[in-house]
């Protein structure tokens, strides 16, 4: 077992990495600070294919595996650990994939090639605020008109990305889940839509929003999206009638495979400002390195970085194995995307409130930006993309079986 990246892999972390410092570093502070991500930021990700990494080539994209999307997103989040653009990246990966995998052809040929281009956005909305993370109780009504039509109603609670789509000059929508039939039946009556806000420049019909005010990661906007008898056309419907449930699971594990690794990019730069802080700081004639009581615990959390990026790694090598080689099973995917995202996303949270610690009341100023990434990582705590007892239980059912997990 070789541990290394290969030649192509580590050329790839190099120029992310390049091209991150150059153009992201000096930048994430006024966009997290502005809450708005700048066009000219976008059009240069775009530039270097960032948002294209896992659209095939015959879309414009750069036809990547999962692991090569995960290694170049854990540089975006370590060069802007506010990780809004990390953040709109690890979407247009997750969510662009499912369309490329189920979408209709001529959807896939109008969206994701202005999705590589950085021309259009997709974000994911799922969440409604009665059920959270019960994806099967969604009340979002699909009704067909006809055979080449949809009418959708309803409200999602916390749509990602509506600014920035409504931004782009040819616009985008959202992975949308919906009800097609008897709220009974739940999970059997679930099909996937893509839903335009903007279409080649023009807004369409139906669609609103308002944001949330929320208190980090805020380049990057999530809102209350309401639909009101929006007309959809069939042919941006992603998958079967009634059989969008499970393709929608199947695109939350890649988001949380991708949600690991960016979460280590993030907890890498914690990492990073505490071993600069301790080895300059001087108490009681001493370098706050030199006593135990700060290097032990950093030394542990040394340890837990390393077990994380391992586990993000594997997370993508294992969705690559499946989607890629054919090999292994969904539930391999389901069960190694959440436990990245478990194992990832709290160690950033941890380590944030470690190192803000460590600084002491310079922490707790907005000049010491430490609280920009411990925030934006505690959005993933709290439940974006699943929350942590959601994850636990997926990763129970496969572990220990789902006829003794309910």
């Amino acid at each position: 077992m070789d541990f290394r990246l290969n030649a192509e892999q580590s050329l790839l972390r190099d120029k992310v990495s390049e091209f991150c410092r150059r153009v992201i570093e000096p930048r994430w502070l006024e966009i997290d600070e502005k809450g708005d991500i700048s066009r000219d930021v976008v059009e240069k990700m775009a530039e270097v294919g960032l948002f294209g990494m896992t659209i095939p080539s015959e879309y414009g994209g750069q036809e990547g595996s999962f692991l090569e999307a995960a290694i170049a997103g854990e540089e975006l989040a370590y060069h802007g650990p506010a990780l809004s653009l990390a953040v709109m990246y690890l979407l247009q990966c997750s969510w662009g994939y499912m369309v490329k995998l189920y979408g209709a052809d001529d959807a896939k040929q109008e969206f994701l090639p202005r999705i590589a281009a950085g021309e259009a956005a997709v974000g994911i909305a799922s969440t409604e605020s009665h059920g959270g993370s019960d994806v099967s109780s969604v009340k979002c009504r699909a009704v067909k008109v006809d055979d080449r039509s949809w009418r959708i109603s309803g409200e999602k609670s916390m749509a990602s990305l509506p600014s920035v789509i409504e931004k782009m000059p040819w616009g985008g929508g959202w992975f949308l889940i919906a009800r097609t039939g008897d709220p009974g039946l739940r999970h059997r009556t679930i099909t996937d839509f893509i839903l335009l806000m903007k279409r080649n420049g023009v807004r369409l019909e139906g669609v609103s929003y308002k944001p949330w005010t929320e208190f980090a990661r805020k380049g990057l906007d999530t809102s209350v999206l309401t639909i009101d008898n929006a007309i959809v056309d069939d042919v941006y419907r992603v998958g079967p009638v009634n059989g969008g449930f499970k393709i929608a699971m199947e695109g939350f594990n890649l988001a949380r495979t991708m949600i690991g690794a960016i979460c280590v990019g993030c907890a890498r730069w914690l990492m990073d400002r505490a071993l600069e802080w301790v080895k300059a700081r001087n108490i009681f004639g001493k370098p706050l390195a030199s006593y135990q009581g700060v290097s032990f615990k950093l030394a542990d959390f040394a340890t837990e970085l390393e077990a994380a990026r391992l586990l993000s790694y594997k997370a993508a090598w294992t969705a690559d194995r499946y989607y890629r080689d054919g090999q292994g099973t969904l539930g391999d995917v389901a069960r190694a995307g959440a436990m990245a995202k478990l194992k990832c996303a709290s160690l950033a949270v941890d380590l944030g409130e470690e190192v803000m610690k460590i600084y002491g009341g310079a922490a707790y100023f907005k000049e010491t930006p430490i609280y920009r990434a411990w925030l934006a990582a505690f959005s993933y705590v709290v439940g974006a993309e699943g929350a942590e007892n959601i994850l636990r239980l997926i990763v129970a059912r496969e572990v220990i079986g789902r006829e003794y997990v309910e």
